[in-house]
């Protein structure tokens, strides 16, 4: 379509980007800008500027800073959970084990810098403390579920599902942090098989290997 001076109006450039393509150029420069200067003196300035929009644009998706790490936290978040969610095979509950703990190895490798960024900003403000907060009690949650279910089927020993689930998570959490965050010199594979091994025999009635 047409207007009078012969502009075409009503449909979007092909060159356009669509709203999910800007919402991640935001937040990958929201990132970047974190990592450079720090959340507490990155501006939304800084932002922009890395994506190369107005600001806005960032206004349109975001309404502050926090809202835009916030965001990041949840999609790092979305891996966590659906790691956690990986239900245990009967037949090779280790090997199942393991291979939870590879992925949180490789997620806490991929994303070292969000995650220390997060665990210092949620210190100082309450907002993003809560939403880490709802992230670990997902991620505890779906831990607890899948002893739940190991314990129906007479797997376990007999333990509260929920706290035996917060201690686990806060034991490989604590080490792939120390390991990928702050640079302990912890083998990658050495530490996945340990913290299996400790998982597993601390829940399973089982031990056969």
């Amino acid at each position: 379509m047409r207007n009078g001076s012969g502009a075409a109006v009503g449909y979007p450039s092909p060159d356009m980007p669509s709203a999910p393509e800007t919402r991640a150029k935001l937040l990958a420069a929201a990132r970047r800008a974190f990592a450079d200067l720090g959340y507490g003196k990155a501006r939304v300035e800084d932002i922009v500027s890395r994506a190369g929009v107005g600001h806005g644009t960032f206004y349109a998706y975001f309404p502050n800073k926090r809202a835009a790490l916030a965001a990041l936290i949840h999609e790092n978040a979305a891996t966590l959970v659906a790691l956690a969610g990986r239900p245990w095979g009967v037949g090779d509950v280790r090997a199942s084990l393991e291979s939870v703990l590879s992925g949180l190895a490789d997620l806490y490798d991929a994303d070292a810098d969000l995650i220390a960024l997060w665990t210092e900003a949620s210190m100082g403000d309450p907002e993003l403390g809560r939403v880490l907060d709802e992230v670990r009690r997902q991620f505890v949650a779906r831990i607890a579920r899948n002893i739940e279910r190991a314990a129906s089927q007479g797997l376990t020993r007999p333990v509260d599902p929920h706290t035996t689930a917060t201690a686990l998570a806060a034991m490989a959490e604590q080490t792939m942090f120390l390991r990928a965050v702050r640079a302990e010199p912890l083998d990658r594979d050495l530490t996945v098989k340990t913290l299996a091994d400790l998982w597993y025999h601390a829940l399973y009635v089982d031990h056969r290997d």
